[in-house]
């Protein structure tokens, strides 16, 4: 799991997050079912599953359905909204992203300084 502002934790996941599901780390704090959580059980778990990602010159904007407690928030009549709170809060994911991933990393060869 990886924590960060959300167009830095977009960044580092593949196709910049797309298709994947992001919560606010502050959820798990006030007990609500996230998929970190309760991986097993997104039926009932909050999240964002992220549909739609553009890059500005400002930065990055993320647009995705909210699911709380595995309910569908945003309107049917909408396919996807803008993801509010990026900036603000921290995010997470409960896929670990390739490039934070320790498992994925280069081994240092025995005897060779870490830097």
């Amino acid at each position: 799991m990886s924590r960060a502002k959300l167009p830095q934790l977009l960044s580092h996941l593949p196709h910049d997050g797309l298709n994947s599901r992001v919560f606010q780390s502050r959820w798990i704090a006030k007990g609500l079912p996230t998929p970190s959580t309760s991986p097993s059980s997104l039926s009932s778990a909050c999240y964002w599953d992220v549909k739609s990602v553009k890059r500005t010159e400002e930065g990055m904007k993320a647009f995705g359905v909210l699911y709380w407690k595995g309910k569908r928030v945003t309107p049917e009549t909408k396919e996807f909204e803008p993801i509010k709170g990026g900036l603000k809060y921290t995010w997470e994911t409960a896929v670990m992203p390739p490039l934070l991933d320790p498992a994925k990393l280069i081994p240092k060869k025995a005897g060779e300084q870490v830097a």
